[in-house]
Order: C-alpha cells, then sequence, then structure tokens
C-alpha cells in the first residue's frame, strides 16, 4: 500500500488500488487527534501547500484562512490553537528528514509568506518544515503574477502533465531570480524565465518544488504525478551530476535515461535541449555544463563515434580526467560499435539490449553515487 499525506489541498479523483490519502495537517496530535497527520516518516507521498496557517495545521482551508489575523482568531477561538501550542516545527523537520531519507517523495507547493508579528515574527513559510527550501524560495524572489501561458516544459519531468493541467486553469508564484540557485534546477518556466518549478537537492533535503494548482483539476494532477514517481532507494540518496554527451540520432534514448536518473535523485543531469534555449551560444551553454556536473557521460553509438560535437565534449571531459587524477568520463554503450581506442579498458554501463536497461542503469547509478 502507498500511503500519501496531503497538506493544504486535497485529492478528489478517483480511489486507486493500492493508493491510500490521507488529507491531514502538521499540528500536534495532542492538540487535534482527528486532523493531525502521522509521523512523516510513514508515507511514501507528501506534498505540502502552506497557504495559510490552517492550511499546514489542520491540513485543508479554514474558517479564518483569509483573516489578516489568522493566528490571532485561531487563539480567540481555542487557546490550544496558538501557533507555539498547536505546532512542534522542530520534531515535525526531524520527521521530514527521517522520510527523505528513506525515500519518501516530497512535493513542496509555492505559497506567499503571509508574514505575521504575533507574539513573535511568524510566517506561513514554516509549514514547509524544511528551513532550506524556505531559505530557496527567499534566494529565488518569489512573484505573485497571474497567468495561464507558459514557456518552456521539460516534457521529461515527472510533473510535465501538471504543468500542462495549469495552461488551462491560470497560475499565480513563480520565482524571478533562479540562475545562481544552488540545489535547484527548474523544469517549467514563464514566457519571461522565471521559473514555476524545479528539482530540490540542497544537502540532505531532496524533492521537488512547484507553483500551486489553481483549480480542483491541476490539484488532482500534481497529486497523481507525485504518487506515480517510484519511491527512491534510500542507500543511493544522494549522487553527483552528469553531463550526457550524445547525437541527435540518439535522443530517444538519451531522454529516457535523463528521465529515469531524476527520479531517481540524481540532482543535475545536463542534456542540451532541456538547457540551451534560443538566442544562447551553444558552446558557451555546453561548457557551462561541463563545468556543472562531475562525470560526463558518452552515450555511444555507430553514429556518436563519429560526430564533431561529441569528439569536442569529450576532448574536453578526458582532458579534466587526466588533469584531476579521477574518473570523469562514464561510457554508455547505446549501439554495438568501435569503441574509441583511449576508452577501450574503461569499464562501461552496457545499455545494448533492452532486458539489461535496469541493470545497467543501477549500475550507472552506483558510479553516481556520492560516497
Amino acid at each position: 500500500m502507498k500511503r500519501v499525506l496531503t497538506v493544504g489541498l486535497k485529492y478528489t479523483g478517483a480511489s486507486i488500488v493500492g493508493v491510500e490519502f490521507e488529507n491531514l495537517g502538521l499540528c500536534r496530535p495532542s492538540i487535534d487527534q482527528d486532523r493531525a497527520s502521522f509521523a512523516l516518516y510513514e508515507y511514501d507521498v507528501i506534498i505540502i501547500n502552506p497557504k495559510s496557517y490552517s492550511h499546514f495545521l489542520f491540513g485543508t482551508e479554514g474558517e479564518f484562512s483569509d483573516s489578516s489575523n489568522e493566528l490571532g482568531d485561531l487563539k480567540r477561538k481555542n487557546g490550544a490553537y496558538d501557533l507555539d501550542s498547536a505546532f512542534d516545527g522542530s520534531d515535525r523537520e526531524n520527521e521530514l528528514q527521517a522520510a527523505i531519507t528513506a525515500g519518501t517523495t516530497v512535493v513542496w507547493c509555492l505559497a506567499e509568506a503571509k508574514r505575521m508579528n504575533f507574539f513573535g515574527y511568524r510566517e506561513t513559510w514554516l509549514g514547509y518544515v524544511a528551513p532550506s527550501v524556505t531559505k530557496l524560495i527567499k534566494r529565488g524572489d518569489l512573484q505573485l503574477k497571474k497567468g495561464r501561458r507558459l514557456g518552456k516544459i521539460d516534457h521529461e519531468s515527472p510533473f510535465a502533465r501538471y504543468f500542462g493541467a495549469l495552461a488551462a486553469a491560470g497560475w499565480s508564484l513563480c520565482l524571478s531570480d533562479v540562475d545562481d540557485l544552488d540545489g535547484y534546477s527548474s523544469i517549467a518556466s514563464t514566457p519571461e524565465g522565471y521559473s514555476v518549478g524545479g528539482r530540490v537537492a540542497i544537502g540532505t533535503t531532496a524533492g521537488w518544488l512547484v507553483t500551486p494548482p489553481s483549480s480542483e483539476d491541476a490539484a488532482n494532477r500534481l497529486i497523481l504525478d507525485a504518487v506515480e514517481l517510484q519511491k527512491a532507494d534510500p542507500h543511493h540518496e544522494k549522487y553527483h551530476g552528469i553531463f550526457l554527451s550524445h547525437t541527435s540520432a540518439d535522443k530517444p534514448f538519451v531522454r529516457q535515461l535523463r528521465k529515469d536518473l531524476l527520479e531517481r535523485g540524481v540532482p543535475r543531469v545536463w542534456l542540451d535541449e532541456a538547457e540551451i534555449e534560443v538566442g544562447d551560444s551553444l558552446i558557451a551553454k555546453i561548457e557551462e555544463g561541463l563545468k556543472e556536473t562531475r562525470y560526463i557521460g558518452v552515450v555511444l553509438s555507430a553514429t556518436s563515434i563519429n560526430a564533431p560535437w561529441v569528439k569536442k565534449e569529450l576532448d574536453i571531459a578526458m582532458n579534466r580526467e587526466i588533469a584531476s587524477g579521477e574518473v570523469v568520463v562514464l561510457p554508455l554503450l547505446y549501439e554495438k560499435c568501435n569503441i574509441p581506442v583511449f576508452l577501450d579498458g574503461k569499464l562501461y554501463a552496457d545499455f545494448t539490449k533492452s532486458d539489461d536497461y535496469v541493470d545497467a542503469l543501477a549500475k550507472l547509478l552506483r558510479r553516481l553515487r556520492i560516497k
């Protein structure tokens, strides 16, 4: 049974065999037994949308969610609903970290901070129970907008269908400054280049950050996309990034490989079509990708071994390997071909047989793992 926790949004679609949905909050069970979630490490999927204090404390919108004095209103209704009494942020943070370590899929929805001075400075971002995510959003300069159109979408990402649903429902929040955000890889953007979603990998905190759903259908799509992600292997949680050097003829294979690596927690899988936009310098962007990743995976096929661009990228990679004295180049055999002499003797991942794909992928992940 896959257990799914939704905090601040709810799944209303058809039931799914083998999936159990719980719409609960992050308040202390001693304060509200019925509306408090179980320990977060008991869930396979967690989606958090801290739209108001009531959203993250009790799991759903409350009668004071739109109030400018929500915390005061909650306390007047029930003294136990005082934020310090109702919410143990430190304990929930520890639970979430344990959940991520165990391989739980976590999705955070962008939300306005809704800052409030109530016996101290408070903000609804407490509901993320992940300080590194809060810091990332602050550095990324959260913007409130009103839009329907989206620009670039990584169609190989697990949330491509969700972003497609937003084209009909509209979107409201985005990050306008993500170029220098370490640990964040955008997977969808607005026409002017602001990010509406991406992969988060900051230290031991990993998951997905997306603009919130603006309709019931979009909310269901977001939840279903998260449910369909395979639970990560806790023993292979932290990985180095990889640059995939290949030719256009091998695109279908490379797209699938990138998708599988991202879904298994590899934070940075550099692929030209996902990174290079109209007007960019091709050489400059490729050099940037080579610098940002620890490994260069060379997809070897009958076409690629003679391709000029692959040869150029391989020259750069081999020079880096010689200079550093460390393994940098990882041969990925897609088709049987004459392997270049300077790669002869290197251990390679063999993807030539479809039946062996899973084993070859596991072999590659073992090399990418941060020891």
